[in-house]
């Protein structure tokens, strides 16, 4: 059985797949920019965004 990072490898090897992957790390990396400036806008923490998604929080 192979592991994740085995397997990782092998997709990559993969014609196109390292070009959609970085395709798809682009496109999140505009949303997640995105969304901590919405965030730091609305003077919002991490922990009162999750609050207010109904998230619970992860004991420390």
């Amino acid at each position: 059985m192979q592991t994740h990072d085995q397997l990782v490898e092998k997709l990559m090897r993969r014609p196109g797949v390292h070009t959609e992957v970085e395709r798809i790390e682009q496109d999140e990396s505009v949303l997640l920019d995105a969304l901590l400036k919405a965030r730091q806008e609305a003077h919002l923490t991490q922990a009162q965004v999750a609050e207010l998604m109904g998230k619970p929080k992860h004991p420390r």
